[in-house]
């Protein structure tokens, strides 16, 4: 939905007409969620918060002033309810799904087998992280957010989360390749 769009939408949500509000649950519906389970990798609880955080964003229209898009202001009640329920459980897990491996001269079977090893690799390096950096990691190279955009959802400076994202990358490259013995990225 363009920014436009959302704009109208909203104004109109804003003078009375609540139902419409309908049509910015279906649209975001996914992303949250998928926001969600990137923090807490649990499906169940993704969209549980999921109604929480539209429920939340339903009652704090009135607070939405336009300066980012509403799909930005969105992730960010979402990341800060998910953040919150991690905080809660203290264990969070994160699934990592369709991993490719670059280096094509492996057979099939080797191919399988070292991406379930990255698979599993990953998995055990992004569970010790924070849930901040779990959040911007899988933010950035899953689902494709911009540093400003992980800026204004998170709260941090685009700086911060550049050094964040070098830091992470750095000590994920350096890992990967020890446990692996090839450079990944």
């Amino acid at each position: 939905m363009k920014k436009e769009e959302e704009n109208i939408l909203i104004d109109k949500i804003k003078k009375g007409d609540k139902s419409l509000f309908d049509k910015l649950v279906i649209e975001y519906s996914p992303l949250v969620i998928s926001v969600i389970r990137g923090i807490l990798c649990n499906r169940e609880d993704a969209e549980e918060i999921a109604q929480d955080v539209f429920v939340k964003a339903f009652f704090s229209l009135k607070k939405f002033r336009g300066d980012s898009s509403f799909s930005t202001w969105i992730y960010r009640i979402a990341y800060n309810m998910a953040i919150s329920k991690a905080r809660q459980k203290k264990k969070i897990f994160v699934q990592i799904d369709n991993l490719s491996i670059p280096d094509k001269s492996f057979t099939t079977v080797e191919v399988e087998t070292k991406e379930k090893e990255i698979q599993k690799l990953l998995k055990d390096i992004l569970k010790n992280l924070t849930p901040s950096d779990r959040f911007i990691i899988i933010s950035f190279y899953m689902h494709r957010k911009s540093i400003a955009e992980i800026a204004i959802i998170t709260g941090l400076s685009e700086s911060n989360v550049k050094v964040r994202l070098h830091r992470m990358k750095k000590k994920l490259n350096l890992i990967l390749k020890e446990k692996l013995e090839f450079s990944y990225g």
